[in-house]
Parts: structure tokens; C-alpha cells; sequence
């Protein structure tokens, strides 16, 4: 198999200084067109380098579908929508070209009726240089008439050529860990966990944080324990720079806050209970094309929170009393489901 991978592409001897936003994968077998004769054929169809708001990721792999035909596996993405298709011929060289052209409307959507009246003439791709071998030179396939392939809704990036189109919806779990000061006695960490509905840019969803325990002793060995967790609706929107995304965020959490006495003579349990606002910023990096990575850095304010005090033989002390402001950091792994 000959493959080309993560192929940053260029001007292709052209004299713009502009490349095109295109990465490309490239798998097929011996003996058919390569990478580079795709990216020419893009080039001639886009008629040069063209300027994107962000970059065309496609994989394009070639297979045997059967005696005497080829199977084209190509998954295009464009911003933080993804695309898969499959294409038959009877050779390899019609599905380099088809894959061209699928290629070239994913980068300009505006060029689909012209390609669909006015196609550039094909090129015949040059021959592979074959090894030494004792086998019979192959015999070429003759050229068939260029499959039809008709470009879809989630092909255009630009937001202003999807406008009226119905959103595409995906699902996100998302799993990490989380620190925070001033929400509990001393800086605290948790485990964090939520589920979004992705609509287009707009990020929709649940999500909840288990803090680990904490057991500050105020007076000798008389104490309490804090147990925290914090669940609540959040939202974000989100702006596509190339493989990441970033934007404002904001939540709107109920925090749950267990106390639990020690070392004195009647100790007492007590849960606390009250709403809490987030407002923040939300940052995404994709791995995969189902799985990426977060961070989220947030302002918690609390509303109403009480103030925790333990009454001893002495007097009553004050054991915390949550902060006004309280800066909280969370990172985690994302898989979403198309």
C-alpha cells in the first residue's frame, strides 16, 4: 500500500504565496494515483490557491471492492462538523478524481455549479515508479466516465453558507478533574463529569462535581469533615480556530455541602444547600474525530451560602464560610457521538 499521511499542502509550483487549507491522508494501492496528482487536480479545480476559514481535514483510502472494481473511503471535516462517504468505480484513477472534486467543493461550496456544468478537462496522472520485478509490467485500466457525486449540507464551514439549514446536533461526554480555592477550607480537587448536546457552535448541557473530603481540626482535636458536590445545567459558544475551539461559558449549579463534628461532646451532622453561578471561558482541542480534550477556567460565586461554625466548650467558632469569588480550573477528555 502506498500512503502518503498529514500532507500540509502547498502552491504546488504556483506563484501565490497562499496554500491551500487543506490536510490531507492519502491511502491506496500500488499502481494508483498518488497524493501529489490529487492535490493538483484540487488546485486546477479551485483554478489556484484558495483562502478558508478553516482547514479541510479529509482521509481518503482506497480498496478492492471486488473483482475488477475499488471502493473510495473518504471522511471529510470541516470546523467541528464531520462527513463520511463511500464512492465505487472501476478504477483507481476515477476515484482520484472524484475524491478532487469532493475535496475542492468541501473548500469552496460556491463552486458546485460550476463543476457540475463546466468540469476541467481530466489529466491522466503520472505512471507510479514501479521496482524491479519479474512480474509482467500491468496492464493499464482504461478511464471511465467520472462518477457523479453531488456535494452535501455539512460540506460548507462558513456559517453565512449555512444559514437556514437545520443545525447539526451531536452528544458529548466529557470526563476530568477539577480544582478550586476558597469554595471549601483549603484548595480543594474533585472529579468532574458532564453530558452536552453540541448544536453547531452552541454547547448545551449537565454537568457535576464530587470534591474530596477535608477534616481541619480548630480547636485541639475538635473538627469537622466537609463533603462538597455541586450539579447544575451549562451552556457555552463556541468559535472554530482550526483544530481547536474556544468561548465564553457560563453555569448554573446547586452546591451540596455535608459538615460532620468531631471531637466534641455531641457531635452534630448538618447538610447546606444553595445556588451557585458560574461564568467562565471553555477551550476544546480535537485528537480524533470523536475524541478531544477540554479546559475550563471559572469564576464560581456563590449565592446566600451559609456560614459554617462548630460550638465548642469554650465558644462557638467559625469554620468556613465560602469565599465571594471563588476561582475554579477543570481539564478533561471528551468523546462525542455522531
Amino acid at each position: 500500500m502506498a500512503i502518503l499521511g498529514l500532507v500540509s499542502v502547498t502552491g504546488l509550483g504556483r506563484a501565490e504565496t497562499t496554500p491551500l487549507p487543506l490536510v490531507l491522508t492519502w491511502d491506496a494501492p500500488r499502481g494508483c494515483p498518488e497524493a501529489p496528482f490529487v492535490l493538483s487536480r484540487i488546485e486546477q479545480l479551485l483554478r489556484g490557491p484558495k483562502a478558508a476559514p478553516t482547514v479541510v481535514l479529509a482521509r481518503a483510502k482506497i480498496a478492492g471492492a471486488g473483482e475488477g472494481a475499488h471502493r473510495l473511503t473518504l471522511t471529510l471535516r470541516t470546523a467541528d462538523v464531520e462527513e463520511t462517504r463511500t464512492i465505487d468505480a472501476a478504477s483507481c484513477s476515477a476515484l482520484a478524481e472524484a475524491s478532487a472534486v469532493v475535496i475542492a467543493l468541501a473548500i469552496d461550496p460556491s463552486m458546485e455549479g460550476a463543476l457540475g456544468t463546466e468540469p476541467p478537462p481530466p489529466v491522466e496522472p503520472p505512471p507510479p515508479v514501479e521496482p524491479p520485478s519479474f512480474e509482467p509490467a500491468p496492464v493499464e485500466a482504461t478511464p471511465v466516465p467520472l462518477p457523479k457525486v453531488a456535494p452535501t449540507k455539512a460540506e460548507s464551514p462558513s456559517p453565512t453558507t449555512s444559514a437556514g439549514r437545520a443545525p447539526t446536533s451531536r452528544v458529548a461526554l466529557g470526563v476530568g478533574g477539577s480544582v478550586v480555592s476558597g469554595a471549601l477550607p483549603s484548595v480543594g480537587a474533585g472529579l468532574v463529569g458532564s453530558a452536552a448536546l453540541r448544536l453547531n457552535r452552541f454547547r448545551v448541557g449537565v454537568v457535576g462535581t464530587l470534591w474530596s473530603r477535608q477534616s481541619p481540626t480548630f480547636d485541639g482535636a475538635a473538627g469537622a469533615s466537609f463533603d462538597m458536590a455541586a450539579v447544575g445545567a451549562s451552556g457555552a459558544y463556541m468559535l472554530p480556530v482550526g483544530r481547536f475551539a474556544i468561548g465564553p461559558s457560563a453555569n448554573l449549579e446547586a452546591t451540596f455541602m455535608g459538615v460532620q463534628g468531631f471531637g466534641i461532646r455531641a457531635p452534630r451532622a448538618s447538610l447546606s444547600v444553595w445556588p451557585t453561578a458560574v461564568l467562565g471561558g471553555r477551550l476544546e482541542a480535537g485528537i480524533a474525530p470523536s475524541v478531544g480534550l477540554f479546559a475550563c477556567g471559572d469564576l464560581v460565586i456563590p449565592i446566600g451560602a451559609p456560614t459554617i461554625t462548630l460550638a465548642t466548650t469554650r465558644n462557638a467558632v467559625r469554620l468556613h464560610e465560602p469565599s465571594l469569588v471563588a476561582p475554579r480550573l477543570s481539564v478533561g477528555i471528551e468523546i462525542v457521538f455522531p
